[in-house]
């Protein structure tokens, strides 16, 4: 791919009333960014872990400019085929990139044994991150020692677009900001430490993008409708619009949607150790108020 054909892609588009040249220009510089920061990684192949979302499509096409070699990898349970996992295949099949795909076990003695493994190794404790690990977890297992895994994780922090954002931050430039960085430097990440910790032990090389201050300084002088219109995250789908024609969705947790991953975990740990409560945090508390992770009673 040619770097000039997608900058002069933003340059013939109508510029729409919401896009300002502030905007555009950051949209500019991510693009710059996210280029520069695959060129700078010590391979030429790299794999980019995808839902089909704009947060790690828009790596896909990063690491095509930057030179390298792209392979795109996906996982979905191994009883059904999510509108992620297709997503992800068609962002392959499109740019003709090699599909690596991970089916999950949907066995729930496989299940209970992977999540009870992560949250002793790793102090997993909160439902979210519970479900967020396990596909995760069961991705990198399965990857090549030294695959050098690139993933479009906390994109989300820059365009406060969970519910909690869109509630009580999106109203005015001060509440957005004060989300974004509550995001990066006050609320802990507990899953950036779990997720590079696995990759250590699976030998894998893992990088987040999206983390730390140069797109947060970039984005730090503008508003939730700048940053998220007339699309959702904007400012990422007006950088590469070599996306366009496929129209990526918007914003879904890994975990939840049609994916049916948080159920299905959920639902197996319940089952085996609190079968009579409602939620499965009942069973995320049990196995360690039980003294359930302890090495020796794990042998």
């Amino acid at each position: 791919m040619n770097g000039t054909n997608g900058m002069t892609q933003m340059a013939k588009r109508k510029t729409i009333n919401i896009r300002s040249g502030i905007t555009i220009e950051i949209s500019r510089k991510v693009r710059s960014y996210l280029i520069d920061f695959i060129k700078s990684l010590p391979t030429d192949r790299i794999l980019v872990s995808t839902s089909g979302g704009i947060d790690s499509s828009v790596l896909v096409v990063a690491g095509l400019e930057a030179g390298v070699k792209v392979d795109i990898s996906s996982f979905t349970l191994d009883d059904r085929r999510s509108r992620d996992f297709k997503s992800a295949r068609k962002l392959a099949n499109y740019f003709g990139l090699e599909f690596k795909p991970i089916y999950l076990p949907t066995n729930p003695d496989v299940i209970c044994n992977q999540v009870m493994s992560y949250m002793r190794d790793y102090k997993v404790r909160r439902k979210t991150d519970v479900e967020c690990v396990y596909p995760i977890s069961i991705q990198m297992s399965q990857l090549p020692k030294g695959t050098h895994y690139v993933g479009g994780f906390w994109a989300d922090g820059h365009f406060c677009v969970s519910k909690k954002g869109m509630i009580h931050f999106k109203h005015t430039k001060e509440l957005y900001q004060q989300n974004r960085y509550e995001y990066f430097f006050v609320t802990p990440r507990h899953q950036r430490v779990v997720f590079k910790n696995m990759a250590d032990a699976h030998g894998l090389y893992y990088y987040e993008p999206y983390w730390g201050k140069q797109i947060f300084n970039m984005m730090s002088d503008i508003n939730w409708d700048q940053a998220n219109k007339p699309r959702q995250k904007e400012i990422l789908r007006y950088a590469f619009p070599e996306l366009d024609p496929l129209q990526i969705k918007t914003h879904t947790n890994l975990q939840l949607g049609d994916s049916g991953i948080a159920e299905t975990v959920g639902n197996a740990m319940k089952n085996k150790f609190t079968p009579k409560a409602k939620s499965a945090v009942s069973a995320y508390n049990f196995v360690v108020k039980q003294g359930l992770l302890n090495d020796s009673a794990n042998k």
